[in-house]
């Protein structure tokens, strides 16, 4: 980010003090000031709009995930990107792919700081982003340590074509926890219904068993540029629903959320069964019924 406007205006959004299960949330305007070089004053410098804010931060993002044109909105436009901050708390994950990364029994002096997650979500369906931020305690100077993307989070397939379903990752070389390995989870959700579709523990290159067939990643593009989009090897309708990307380092996740529809059309027949095109490729059945005299 190089322009005086490279700013976020974000909601930073936590549970309020004494809260139980059903914890009341409050939520405080914040503005994110963005800047790419860690060394530069610049940030500081930069006049954004007026400081009527309850937060302000200065945020260092190295690989520029927040400046993408995709959080600027068209020129005219009153709407904004959509932005929300969260507190964020670092641990172990538990589940099994994920083990290997924190075999130590050591938490590393690197993660007591302030962290913070970042979600934003782009105009007309172009981007949806979410980062981990690290803060040197009682300071508001945040940098990005893993970034995880969707440049298209919003699907419409065809059924029986193959589908890549976008997610990508990045993660601060300067950071500790860069060497110590990832994995890369991809679950399934539809109308309160769940599943695992896929996990790939990349430090010890090893899958987790699932009943998912016909799912792959693309490992020279995951382990090179950090690409890890699932590719569906031919749509069909039972694909249809969200799928949530989750890329974890030790102590810390990023996850971002796919949508996919695969449209199909049920036609009801009377004496005759028809075959319906969609896409002029896809051949969808035909629901037969018959009246009884």
């Amino acid at each position: 980010c190089s322009h005086p406007s490279d700013y976020r205006i974000c909601w930073f959004v936590q549970e309020k003090p004494g809260g139980g299960f059903h914890a009341a949330m409050s939520q405080e305007k914040s503005l994110l000031y963005i800047n790419t070089d860690p060394d530069s004053e610049e940030t500081r410098s930069k006049q954004g709009p007026p400081t009527d804010h309850d937060r302000v931060y200065y945020v260092t993002d190295p690989a520029a995930t927040l400046c993408s044109s995709s959080l600027h909105p068209p020129e005219g436009s009153v709407q904004k990107s959509q932005c929300e901050i969260n507190p964020f708390m670092p641990q172990p994950s538990t589940v099994q792919w994920t083990v290997p990364l924190t075999d130590s029994a050591h938490s590393p002096i690197y993660l007591q700081a302030d962290w913070y997650t970042a979600a934003l979500q782009g105009f007309d369906g172009q981007l949806r982003l979410s980062n981990v931020l690290r803060a040197p305690t009682a300071t508001k100077e945040p940098k990005v340590v893993l970034s995880v993307s969707s440049r298209t989070f919003m699907i419409r397939s065809r059924l029986g074509e193959p589908v890549v379903l976008d997610c990508g990752f990045w993660v601060d070389a300067s950071s500790p926890l860069s060497g110590s390995g990832f994995a890369v989870e991809w679950r399934y959700q539809f109308r309160g219904d769940g599943r695992l579709v896929l996990a790939y523990d990349g430090k010890s290159d090893r899958f987790a068993e699932t009943q998912e067939e016909g799912v792959g990643l693309d490992f020279t593009a995951l382990h090179e540029t950090g690409d890890a989009s699932l590719i569906l090897q031919e749509a069909q309708v039972r694909h249809s629903g969200t799928y949530i990307c989750t890329v974890y380092l030790p102590y810390l996740l990023a996850q971002v959320a796919v949508e996919i529809s695969t449209p199909f059309l049920i036609m009801v027949c009377h004496g005759q069964l028809n075959v319906i095109r969609l896409h002029a490729i896809s051949v969808l059945s035909c629901l037969w019924l018959c009246r009884i005299k």
